[in-house]
This record gives C-alpha cells, sequence and structure tokens, in this order.
C-alpha cells in the first residue's frame, strides 16, 4: 500500500508507514499532496503516538515530535523536546548536513478544527520566520532554515546553550544581586531599542524571566521566543482567539490586554521581569499589576533602581518609559555609578565567582616573583607587556646645545634628562629591576687625571734626584783626595 504522505510502498494489510508512521488506516479517502515530507522514525519500532493527521478532520494541538525522529530528508535528528507552548513546541536537533551541530527547530501548534484561525495562525508563524531573518543582532538567535511538511511549519534557530532566568530563579530561590540583574536587563533593553528601531517597529509582547536566556558561552543575555512576536499592528491583537497572544499574565501591561500595545509595553514587561529578579517574588502568584516597592521586599535593593522599577510599571503607558533607550540609560547610571562599571553594557560579561564587570576594566591579580617585579602569570602576556614597556619607554634625547664650556652642559644635561627621567620613574614603577636602567641616565666623561698616580711619579723622581747627587758627590770627593796626596812629597 503507498503511503499518501511520503510515497513509500508499503506491504499490504500495515498498519503504518514504515517510513514515516502514518497511520495507513486512517483515511481510504484519496491522497493529499504534501510538500517536503520526510519523517524517518529510527526507533525501534513506530506507534500510534508518532503518527500525525494531514486531513482538516484531524486536529492538531500538540507536537508529535520524538527523541531519535528525522526531519526535512533526514537532515534534523531530534534529540530532546525543549518545551511546548499554546501556539508551537520546541526542540533541540542536530543538523546532520554540518557536523552535527545542534540547533532548535521550533513548531507551529494550530488547531486544524478552526481554518479560520489555523490561517490566521500560518500567516503569523511565516511573518516571524520573515521578522527574525531579516534581524541581526548578537543577542538574538538567527534563523537558518524554514520548512514544511504535512501540516506542519517549522523554523530552525541557532542554538544558544545556558540557563534562562526562570531556571536560575528556581534553582538559587533567592533574588539576584542587583549588579548581575542590571547587567542582564541592559542587555536585553539594547535588543529592544535595535527592534525598536526596525521599520515598522517589532514588539515582542512575551518578555519573561523564561524568554530570557543566559548564555553558557559568553554569559551574556539572549531574548528568544519570538512566537507572538508583532510588528506595530495593535489593530489585530485583540482578534486573536489565543490566549498566549496577549502575553503572560503578570508580566503583560494593561494595555496589552486591549490590543494597544507598543514597545512600552515590553519596557513594562521587562521592568516586572527585572522585580522579580532582584525580589524573588514571582508576579504570577500575586494580585495583577501589583508591585510592591522592591526595598519593601529586598533591603539590598537601592533607592535608584526602585526609582527605575516605580517608573517603568506605572500603569499609565505615557508615564512610562518611552524608549528602550531611555532606561537603558538609567539602569547604566545605576551600573556605572554604584558600582563603578565602565563602558558598553552590552559587553558585560558574567565571571561565576563574583558581580560582573566590563572586559576594559576587570582587574588581572598579579603573580609576584622575586627579582622580577610583578607579573601576570602569562608567559606570552607578561612577554608582550614587558616588550611594550621596554619599547614604549624609552625617551628621545633632548636635541643638542651649544655650551660654552663644561659646567654649562652639565646644568643643561641634568636638567634635560633629570626631568625627564623622574617623571618615567614615577608612572613605571612595576618594571622589572633589568628594565630601569632604560630609565637612567649615563655617567658624566672624567675630566681631570688619576690624582693618585701623579704623587706616585713625583716621589719616585725626587728619589733618584738626591740619589744623582749623592752619587755626583762621592765621585767628587773621590778625585779630589787622590790629587792632593800625589803633590805634596814627603820630608
Amino acid at each position: 500500500m503507498k503511503c499518501p504522505v511520503c510515497g513509500t510502498d508499503n506491504p499490504t494489510g500495515d498498519a503504518f508507514c514504515s517510513n514515516c508512521g502514518y497511520d495507513l488506516q486512517h483515511d481510504a479517502g484519496a491522497p493529499q499532496p504534501v510538500q517536503n515530507m520526510a519523517w524517518v522514525d529510527t526507533s525501534a519500532s513506530a506507534s500510534q503516538e508518532q503518527t500525525f493527521s494531514t486531513t482538516p478532520s484531524g486536529p492538531s494541538t500538540s507536537t508529535l515530535l520524538k527523541p531519535n525522529m528525522r526531519l526535512q530528508n533526514g537532515r534534523y535528528e531530534i534529540v530532546r523536546i525543549l518545551g511546548q507552548g499554546g501556539m508551537g513546541a520546541a526542540v533541540l536537533a542536530h543538523d546532520t548536513r554540518i557536523a552535527n551541530k545542534p540547533v532548535v527547530i521550533k513548531e507551529l501548534i494550530s488547531d486544524e478544527n478552526d481554518p479560520q484561525q489555523r490561517q490566521e495562525d500560518v500567516n503569523n508563524f511565516k511573518r516571524e520566520v520573515t521578522t527574525l531573518a531579516t534581524l541581526d543582532h548578537p543577542l538574538i538567535p538567527t534563523v537558518t532554515d524554514s520548512f514544511q511538511e504535512g501540516s506542519r511549519y517549522y523554523m530552525v534557530q541557532e542554538y544558544a546553550p545556558g540557563e534562562t532566568l526562570e531556571a536560575y530563579l528556581e534553582r538559587t530561590q533567592k533574588p539576584m544581586p542587583e549588579r548581575e540583574a542590571l547587567t542582564y536587563i541592559s542587555q536585553v533593553l539594547d535588543i529592544l531599542e535595535y527592534l525598536s528601531k526596525q521599520k515598522p517597529p517589532i514588539i515582542h509582547r512575551d518578555i519573561k524571566p523564561a524568554n530570557i536566556i543566559i548564555s553558557s558561552k559568553d554569559q551574556r543575555a539572549r531574548l528568544v521566543d519570538f512566537g507572538i512576536a508583532r510588528v506595530d499592528e495593535a489593530k489585530n491583537a485583540a482578534k486573536r482567539k489565543q490566549t498566549s497572544a496577549l502575553g503572560t499574565p503578570g508580566y503583560a501591561p494593561p494595555e496589552q490586554y486591549q490590543g494597544n500595545a507598543d514597545a512600552r509595553s515590553d519596557i513594562y514587561a521587562l521592568a516586572a521581569t527585572l522585580h522579580h529578579l532582584v525580589t524573588n517574588r514571582d508576579p504570577q502568584s500575586e494580585a495583577p499589576f501589583q508591585y510592591p516597592p522592591a526595598r519593601s521586599i529586598n533591603p539590598k535593593v537601592s533607592p535608584e533602581l526602585e526609582e527605575v522599577l516605580e517608573h517603568a510599571l506605572t500603569m499609565d503607558i505615557t508615564k512610562r518609559y518611552q524608549t528602550p533607550a531611555e532606561m537603558k540609560d538609567a539602569i547604566d547610571a545605576i551600573l556605572q555609578g554604584r558600582f563603578q562599571t565602565t563602558g558598553d553594557t552590552s559587553s558585560y560579561v558574567l565571571n561565576p565567582s563574583r558581580p560582573l564587570t566590563p572586559p576594559s576594566a576587570r582587574p588581572t591579580a598579579p603573580t609576584t616573583r622575586a627579582g622580577s617585579g610583578t607579573r601576570s602569570g602569562n608567559a606570552a602576556q607578561d612577554y608582550q607587556e614587558g616588550y611594550r614597556a621596554r619599547q614604549n619607554t624609552r625617551s628621545t634625547p633632548p636635541p643638542f646645545k651649544s655650551v660654552n664650556n663644561m659646567a654649562d652642559y652639565t646644568t643643561d644635561y641634568q636638567n634635560d634628562y633629570g626631568q625627564r627621567y623622574e617623571g618615567q620613574r614615577q608612572q613605571q614603577e612595576m618594571v622589572p629591576p633589568r628594565n630601569r636602567q632604560y630609565f637612567s641616565p649615563p655617567p658624566f666623561p672624567i675630566s681631570s687625571p688619576p690624582q693618585q698616580q701623579s704623587t706616585n711619579y713625583v716621589k719616585i723622581s725626587f728619589i733618584i734626584l738626591i740619589i744623582v747627587i749623592v752619587a755626583i758627590a762621592i765621585l767628587l770627593f773621590a778625585i779630589g783626595g787622590g790629587s792632593a796626596v800625589s803633590t805634596y812629597p814627603i820630608h
């Protein structure tokens, strides 16, 4: 019997297709054409749970994807289910065509018993694919593929491994440190600012801790699940039948339930998320639109942050921050003023052992070795820094000066070099001793002969002179005495 879905010839009497698992006994009607359908069940046997319907009569309100199943002619192998909501499901899969690269596949889920609603869901899903495919932001997962198999629609996205903020709160059961929370929120505000500048602007509509992932690669926040994201077309939002299109209770602002959402609605939802992070108070378990002052729950929250939350969680949309950039400026001001951070918060990364710091401002713990000054502990880094120190700290000699005498030259030399090298000594106190020779002036030239050698020469000359005089006197005496004896005879 030929499968009406994938076209595989199956032995007569088989209940299920050996290739895709379709229920061959489900429908005796004429087969319906399907685009790009190729599901392969690699488990031990096909089961009723792995079948699906491509006819309008078969409701489809939950995912039918299972681990080890394959999509798109076997290219994507399902690993596990990541989550399922009212409008879609997400699974982790391997792209066998690109070295088993991990990807996320989102599946559209819709009730096929309501053709009008299903068509609207399909159009919205295709719009989401088109929207995400045009975005280019490092903190938004990239869309790499989209396809249809049977009555199901799929979108393939870059996989960002990590932990959601919701999972963090469940794991720790305590408020997140303010510095970390502000850093993550600042990064998400950077994303919202980017979305608000698209033409037309894009509204996420479902910001909450579960849709913000802290990547395990770079410890930065990523915004996911654009399933109900819309361009700024508020009129159509009220017509949606799925309540999930209205956002998540506790985080969605009041105007979103009236179909009047815009970029300021995402600001409200993000502020509700921030309030949850720093207080560990779940707004879904409390009365809607009620947020007690953060410091009344967590005294460690700064007054500046409490003021930001009060401003962003205002019921009146016209009294909130009007743009993501405006709220980001307020958040960054707290980070820079209270926590002395510098630079762009979008580049901040998380160190598990301490609060967040920007890479450019993070100090490196030095390691001291005897006789070698201060070192970082990294040989390559030490070499490069030492090389740069020796190369950059050598001063250019002063220009030649015409002087009248040696005293003038000495004075000028000391003034020029003394000021230069004294300043460099103060700036380069940490340079190892072997490099400090570049900061010392050369010795002065010797201008007078050695005094000790001159004294010895005089003494020797004086002694020789005395010896010569004595020798001459003896010689003269001897000559004079001989002559006297021979001249006078003896009587």
